[in-house]
């Protein structure tokens, strides 16, 4: 499947003045946004993708898919599409 052909499931700003984490589950994956960062998360749509669930944790927010155990998350940042993983800087790619 083509990234093209990904969902965006989640779109996030951080307007606070810290990092803040996006844990992203069930495969430990990590977005660490930096404040002003907005990104959009995607993955591949499956069946049992959505509905996705975020709880807010410390230090962050945790992100679980409905049964997809690996949705194969991407983050769209300044233009870039990331492959995220353990931790993905945001930082790192402005």
């Amino acid at each position: 499947m083509k990234l093209s052909e990904y969902l965006i499931v989640f779109s996030f700003r951080n307007d606070t003045k810290t990092d803040v984490h996006l844990y992203l589950e069930m495969n430990p994956e990590e977005v660490i946004l930096g404040p002003g960062h907005v990104i959009d998360l995607l993955a591949k749509p499956t069946d049992d993708l959505l509905p996705i669930t975020v709880d807010y944790v410390e230090g962050g927010i945790q992100i679980h898919a409905c049964r997809e155990f690996d949705p194969d998350w991407h983050v769209r940042f300044k233009g870039k599409l990331i492959k995220a993983g353990y931790p993905t800087r945001l930082e790192d790619y402005e």
